[in-house]
């Protein structure tokens, strides 16, 4: 069973939009993405605006199905005589032609002027006088026939043409409608918002989704720490005015901290002066400005780690300094990505080299929802320090003399499922080994993180043999591939009912992950049409919920910003998270 997508949309900027399933154009309806200035047909119906409640019932929340709607057509000039005959021919008598008989015309006679006029003076008579003339004329005499233009004969060919190209375009309006935006995947929030700011685009992969609201922009950022949600816009273009828009409110609070510079934080403050006391930007910038307080006890600490950071050496030998970093290791948590380098590097500095590798493997043996979930806003000292000598640590790691082949299979990794400029960037300066797969044979590798080498391998493959592939359950179950592969690869081919009983589970057991899963416009509509309910039932319920629980805010925020809700209490639990309260 398939949902018919045969609606359309046209904004006021007539931008039209679609064709997309009716339950669509409901929920951009009860969301408020459809204005009242909007319009809206379905198949070959009439376009009514959104704003004519009587026809909306009808045919939108109703159950009523639109009319066809006709066009009076013109008549086809093209294909009409140009001059029609005096004469109908008798289809009787196959002899005769104009009411003339063909047997008697070798005996009619001549044609005579009864003036003494030339031919030539003949040629010269005015048509009324023509037309008198032949009124007068003998009955024998044979009207003379005219052969159609060539002309003519051509535009009447290429009239039936197109008209029987017109009907065969008609027939089979909904297959080409339906091959023709195959490919066209409109995200959920942004069908409706950016048709009214510029354009629609098609959907991008989940590492290049982008929410935009007129001059802002919303993106997931994946970096080092996590999934975390950053804003881009002009800081020139805004306006003390528009601080009171939530949009804008939402943008300045998740403009990343790296791109402050003197004029948005001028620009900033100025505007956020004239807002009422206890305003969430009031909240906010006050506690960015405030610098955070490091004991006494930290800053030897992290002095001591920067040196070791900074060595030269690939191995410690001496006993103390040994000892002390054996201490510092146990101090350093476990919880987010920059901890975990650190940890390793520390390891490999002692001459540890499995314990350093364990670490890097545990991190290319998880799916990247989990690594994504580590960005949580307050930081430790630790994980300051490793983020601020990100490019120190990653060198020595991939450089070591030792074995690293799972510091390139990191690299691999981050490569793929990070998208952070400066992230990709370092790794990219990294000469230890081909990090792009070339050279690093997977089968050596394999058992380091083989669910993440079977990725490698689909996207090395052809499409015809990467589907055949994901279809072979035994070597590639669906618990995998749902992690792995179904957010970061086209698998519109693959759709069918054997995923059917692996999203229903991960529906009910991992439904933060399943929504994003749902980006996927053909794999949505499917499960839909095939659970005959639609998954968005309390979706908004759950990512607030989600909220709560830090690991996963920034992932429930985005998708929160997708969907157009953005609110005064969204705006505070926000700034809190940011500022660490």
């Amino acid at each position: 069973m398939s949902i018919e997508k045969n609606w359309l949309i046209r904004t006021k900027s007539n931008h039209i939009l679609g064709p997309v399933s009716k339950e669509k154009v409901l929920e951009l309806y009860n969301n408020g993405s459809i204005k009242q200035d909007d319009e809206i047909c379905s198949g070959n119906g009439y376009w009514f605006f959104v704003r004519e409640d009587e026809l909306v019932s009808r045919f939108l929340l109703g159950k009523e199905v639109q009319s066809f709607n006709p066009i009076s057509e013109a008549k086809d000039v093209l294909i009409a005589p140009i001059n029609k005959p005096r004469y109908e021919p008798t289809r009787d008598d196959i002899t005769l032609i104009g009411n003339v008989n063909l047997n008697q015309i070798k005996t009619a006679p001549k044609p005579s002027f009864e003036s003494d006029s030339s031919p030539k003076e003949v040629d010269k008579i005015e048509p009324k006088k023509k037309i008198k003339a032949e009124a007068v004329s003998k009955p024998s005499t044979i009207p003379k026939y005219q052969k159609p233009l060539k002309k003519q004969g051509y535009l009447r060919y290429i009239g039936i043409l197109g008209f029987l190209v017109l009907l065969a375009a008609i027939y089979f309006r909904n297959i080409i409608i339906r091959s023709f935006f195959s490919e066209i995947r409109i995200p959920e929030m942004t069908l409706i918002s950016e048709a009214h700011g510029q354009e629609v685009v098609e959907k991008k992969k989940l590492l290049e989704q982008e929410i935009v609201f007129d001059d802002i922009k919303f993106m997931p950022q994946i970096g080092i720490e996590g999934f975390r949600v950053i804003s881009s816009f002009d800081i020139t273009k805004l306006s003390c005015d528009q601080f009171s828009n939530e949009v804008h409110q939402m943008a300045i609070i998740l403009y990343p901290t790296d791109s402050f510079n003197e004029k948005f934080l001028i620009k900033v403050r100025d505007c956020v002066v004239r807002l009422k006391e206890g305003h969430p930007l009031k909240q906010w910038l006050s506690r960015v400005a405030k610098p955070d307080a490091i004991p006494t006890q930290n800053q030897e600490d992290l002095s001591f780690l920067t040196e070791v950071i900074n060595s030269q050496f690939n191995l410690i030998t001496d006993l103390k300094m040994k000892e002390k970093i054996i201490l510092k290791i146990s101090q350093i948590p476990d919880n987010t990505l920059p901890e975990k380098l650190l940890r390793s590097y520390l390891y490999l500095m002692l001459g540890n080299v499995s314990r350093s590798d364990n670490i890097l493997r545990e991190i290319t043996s998880k799916p990247p929802f989990v690594n994504w979930q580590g960005y949580t806003g307050a930081q430790t000292d630790f994980h300051r320090l490793s983020r601020n000598n990100l490019s120190k640590i990653l060198f020595k790691l991939f450089n070591h003399p030792a074995d690293r082949r799972s510091a390139e299979l990191l690299g691999l990794y981050f490569t793929s499922f990070f998208n952070e400029t400066q992230l990709i960037e370092t790794i990219s300066d990294l000469k230890s080994g081909s990090l792009d797969g070339s050279e690093l044979s997977l089968r050596y590798v394999e058992r380091i993180a083989p669910s993440f080498v079977h990725y490698l391998r689909f996207m090395r493959a052809s499409d015809k043999r990467r589907m055949k592939n994901l279809r072979d359950l035994k070597r590639f179950p669906l618990s995998e591939q749902a992690y792995w592969d179904w957010a970061f690869l086209n698998i519109d081919p693959l759709i069918s009912d054997h995923m059917l009983q692996e999203l229903n589970t991960i529906e009910r057991q991992d439904k933060l992950w399943f929504i994003y899963l749902m980006d996927n416009e053909k794999l949505s509509d499917w499960y839909i049409a095939k659970m005959n309910r639609s998954f968005l039932t309390g979706k908004r319920q759950f990512l607030r919920s989600q909220l709560d629980e830090k690991s996963f805010f920034m992932l429930s925020l985005f998708k929160l910003i997708q969907s157009g809700d953005i609110d005064t209490d969204l705006i505070q639990k926000t700034a809190n998270f940011l500022s660490h309260d």
